[in-house]
């Protein structure tokens, strides 16, 4: 059986012709996770909704907390401990979730084995890469991640994209570039869902022009993936004064905070709207932009109570396999005043999503990292590490500190160089330290990146 270092080995070696096949077999493993019956079933359904019956939605809301509360005390053995004082058949209404304690992401952190509900054996896995440096694994039922595919697809098929019949670009940190390439082909093929993967670490200035001459070639129906590395190929393009032979129907970022201005130059840059929303690998619910541009709150896929200084408590609906009611997931967002949407939808309007961070790590080699992908030099250390900090003083430097527990081995050290290395270059200097507590800001919120130099 081939693992997954000599797999990564084959992968580097081989030329990118094979890369691409390489890349669709593997898509098409995750293709059959997540675009079954389930799939089909759940698309129809959404579809179908009537969203303008505000009270229709809050029953089925209501009916599908019911069902994960008892499923979860039922199943879960944290969650059995956790409401042990709680009579639970008095939680029937939007009024009496408070009388739930609120689940902190530390204590996440030090019970998800105990939270699990689903065997393994019955599980899709998926790796948080989280803002706060703090990985997890989080187990899905099938139904449950395939439900949650056919709502994005839903949402995008709003705004005018059909999944797995027209073509995607996709924006994102999985290392499709081998580290020692030298050729200038940073993308690769996923045929199974006619989608092309671009690299995100290789987005920058020197290496624009080859994106957009690809997107020119490839001519996709639509973006998506991570705003900062699309919002600079449309600065090289209006810069450039590059003519596009394609016109995407919209532009869908992920992971990142869509700032104003990253929205004002990539719908310029490609003529098209840009349509926000927000999830989490975690689980939380939706929140998704409206054809007027409106944000609202997905009822439909969970509850989040928002708090006067924008605290989110999530509790999704797809959570079967790791149950989470009443998260603190450590996003920010703000209800609007605004009670009714030209769009006709009756769900609750976000006024803004805050929470994501917008420090990054500057590299003279390779550009700006944001947090989205120094959080994913976390994700194979969830057993070992309390918490994980970047913090540069110096543009050749950084300074990596660990909060770690007794699982810890410093030989693990290398393996955050390698990490770092591939994402930096090879010319930044990695000190890593091990200290007893990373200290917090004064506001209480843990930076995961601390950039002094900017």
């Amino acid at each position: 059986m081939v693992g997954y270092m000599d797999f990564t080995k084959i992968y580097n070696s081989s030329p990118v012709f094979f890369q691409n096949i390489m890349t669709t077999v593997q898509g098409y493993i995750y293709k059959k996770e997540r675009y079954g019956k389930a799939y089909k079933d759940a698309l129809n359904e959404f579809n179908g909704r009537d969203y303008s019956d505000l009270n229709s939605l809050q029953n089925y809301q209501w009916e599908r907390f019911s069902e994960l509360l008892r499923f979860a005390v039922n199943n879960s053995p944290f969650y059995k401990d956790f409401y042990k004082d709680i009579d639970i058949e008095k939680v029937i209404n939007s009024k009496d979730i408070t009388l739930l304690p609120v689940l902190e992401k530390e204590t996440v952190r030090q019970n998800i084995d105990k939270m699990y509900a689903i065997p393994l054996s019955d599980a899709v896995v998926s790796n948080t890469s989280g803002t706060t440096g703090k990985s997890m694994k989080f187990y899905y039922l099938g139904e449950d991640l395939e439900r949650r595919m056919a709502y994005l697809d839903a949402f995008k098929q709003k705004h005018g994209f059909i999944a797995g019949k027209m073509k995607r670009a996709s924006f994102n940190s999985s290392k499709i570039v081998p580290p020692n390439s030298k050729n200038n082909i940073f993308w690769r093929d996923n045929l199974s869902i006619k989608q092309r993967i671009y690299s995100g670490y290789h987005c920058k200035s020197d290496n624009c022009k080859y994106y957009v001459d690809n997107l020119n070639i490839y001519k996709p129906d639509s973006l998506d993936g991570y705003p900062s590395a699309m919002y600079e190929l449309a600065k090289y393009i209006i810069d450039n004064n590059v003519s596009l032979t394609f016109t995407p129907v919209a532009i869908f970022p992920t992971a990142e905070t869509l700032l104003p201005h990253y929205r004002e130059v990539i719908e310029k840059a490609f003529n098209c709207p840009v349509r926000d929303q927000y999830a989490s690998s975690e689980g939380a619910p939706f929140i998704t932009e409206c054809k007027c541009g409106k944000l609202h709150y997905c009822m439909d896929t969970g509850i989040i109570e928002f708090s006067e200084d924008g605290r989110m408590l999530v509790t999704c609906f797809e959570t079967h396999g790791t149950p989470l009611i009443r998260y603190d997931i450590g996003d920010r967002a703000f209800l609007s005043e605004e009670k009714d949407c030209e769009c006709g939808c009756g769900m609750p309007i976000v006024d803004r999503i805050e929470g994501r961070s917008l420090d990054y790590i500057l590299s003279p080699e390779n550009g700006k990292f944001t947090s989205i992908y120094m959080s994913l030099v976390s994700s194979e250390f969830s057993n070992c590490m309390k918490a994980m900090q970047f913090v540069q003083n110096e543009l050749t430097a950084v300074d990596v500190y660990l909060e770690t527990d007794e699982n810890y081995d410093v030989s693990m050290n290398k393996i955050i160089e390698d990490k770092l290395h591939y994402s930096l270059g090879e010319k930044m200097e990695i000190r890593i330290h091990t200290v007893d507590e990373i200290e917090k800001e004064p506001s209480g919120k843990f930076r995961l990146i601390k950039n002094n130099i900017i």
